[in-house]
């Protein structure tokens, strides 16, 4: 049995393709013409109407009632093709008066455009939608709350492209000064995510103060692109396995970290900080070697041995960090270890300092 072949794929025009073009992506010409669409279809309906008025009051032929019609409407006063007689001046004079009114309608418009402001804001819409196509292996970060800034801040640091998504405008002047793209919008909507281009994206942060919200954003943005990176933050522990569950890759609450961190510092007056890898159930301390340390005049290698489990990853003298294999030389006063082990181990080498 023969098959029907496809009906033929049917391509829009390119009036169509404008027509049809998102609002913040039109030129400025373009938005103009779309701001006084009002005046410029009743100008339209106006030239209609008087065309075909013309044929049936004073019997002109269509090029004659359509030319008349341009001269009435634009007020140049060339003369009627041969005298009018009362119906056709009550119409003339009608079509004069509504033109008029017309005129005024597209003026207010057009000076309601700029003196608002709302051309310079379509250029600044413009200008961010052209930078946020241009985006490509870039991190996503939505909310930009105390976390999300830290994250953005970390991502620009790194040396990575960063687009943050936030619903709050006043938001948006600082994650500029930030070095990232803004994007006023709802991360949990399909099209906000495709505009902060998810499809060209490395990786997506959650970053929200509302886990449920960030378990809406996991889903949506793991149904738009099923093999993006997903990283959420994590207020309440109980979340975690339902948020991996929805997408995520990683579901993590910043605040253990801070708290172990916190409580190192203040068990071990030696500990300088203390950062967890809660993926590689793995912490990494500093260790500042005061004046009564044990590790003084110790090589990387002997403090290595004091705990088989904690790797000594190098020593930070002078500002300058030395790779263990890089540095021969005694620890001395100053100096700061750089431990990574299980976190009760890198714990318990900071005590022995």
């Amino acid at each position: 049995m023969a098959t029907e072949a496809p009906p033929p794929t049917r391509h829009p025009s390119a009036l169509g393709q404008l027509i049809r073009r998102p609002l913040a992506e039109r030129s400025l010409t373009g938005f103009v013409l779309y701001r006084l669409r009002g005046p410029l279809i009743s100008l339209g309906v106006l030239t209609l109407i008087s065309t075909v008025g013309f044929m049936l009051i004073e019997r002109y032929s269509f090029l004659t009632a359509a030319f008349f019609t341009v001269v009435t409407l634009s007020t140049v006063g060339y003369g009627e093709p041969r005298p009018l007689d009362d119906p056709g001046i009550i119409f003339t004079m009608a079509v004069i008066i509504t033109s008029f009114a017309g005129l005024l309608y597209a003026a207010s418009t057009l000076t309601n455009l700029f003196t608002s402001g709302d051309a310079l804001e379509h250029l600044k819409r413009q200008r961010g939608h052209r930078m946020r196509s241009e985006l490509s292996d870039h991190v996503i970060v939505v909310g930009f709350g105390r976390v999300g800034h830290a994250v953005a801040r970390g991502v620009v640091e790194l040396g990575r492209p960063c687009l943050v998504i936030d619903h709050a405008p006043q938001m948006e002047a600082a994650i500029v000064e930030a070095g990232c793209v803004a994007l006023i919008g709802d991360a949990t909507a399909e099209h906000d995510l495709v505009e902060a281009g998810i499809g060209r994206a490395a990786a997506l942060v959650a970053a929200t103060e509302e886990d449920a919200t960030n378990l809406v954003i996991t889903l949506t943005a793991r149904a738009v692109q099923p093999d993006l990176r997903i990283i959420s933050r994590v207020n309440e522990g109980d979340w975690a396995d339902r948020i991996v569950r929805a997408g995520a890759n990683v579901a993590q609450s910043p605040y253990p970290s801070y708290g172990l961190s916190l409580a190192a510092t203040a068990v071990s007056s030696s500990s300088v900080a203390l950062h967890t890898l809660p993926a590689l159930g793995l912490a990494m301390e500093e260790i500042a070697v005061e004046r009564a340390s044990r590790f003084i005049g110790m090589r990387v290698s002997d403090v290595s041995a004091l705990l088989p489990n904690v790797v000594i990853m190098g020593v930070r003298r002078n500002e300058t960090f030395h790779r263990w294999h890089e540095i021969d030389s005694p620890i001395v006063p100053g100096d700061v270890v750089v431990a990574l082990g299980p976190p009760e181990g890198v714990r318990d080498l900071s005590l022995l300092t």
